[in-house]
């Protein structure tokens, strides 16, 4: 868990103010929070699972080992237009022999 405590608070605030400022049903805010979970888990998890255009493991492992490349939170769209976009290689199993 190397994620330091203060920014761990500023990544849940948004999450609670929008409970006390977005009028919606807790059991709508409960669910939310249970797919933002399971998007963290997703994404963390270090299995790609190719599904165009979101932004699976693979593109996110290239953001935490580059720090300059994948941004983008769901989907790949955005860094394919500002440029920020790196596709993962192909795992050795999946490369076509020539």
């Amino acid at each position: 868990l190397a994620l330091n405590p203060i920014d761990g608070i500023i990544q849940a605030s948004p999450l609670v103010i929008a409970l006390f400022l977005v009028p919606m049903h807790f059991l709508t805010y409960l669910v939310l929070a249970f797919v933002e979970g399971v998007w963290t888990i997703n994404i963390h998890d270090c299995i790609h699972g190719k599904v165009w255009p979101v932004m699976g493991g693979g593109y996110h492992k290239i953001h935490h080992t580059t720090y300059r490349h994948n941004y983008g939170g769901y989907t790949i769209f955005m860094d394919w237009l500002f440029g920020t976009l790196c596709t993962p290689e192909l795992e050795p199993h999946e490369k076509k022999s020539s």
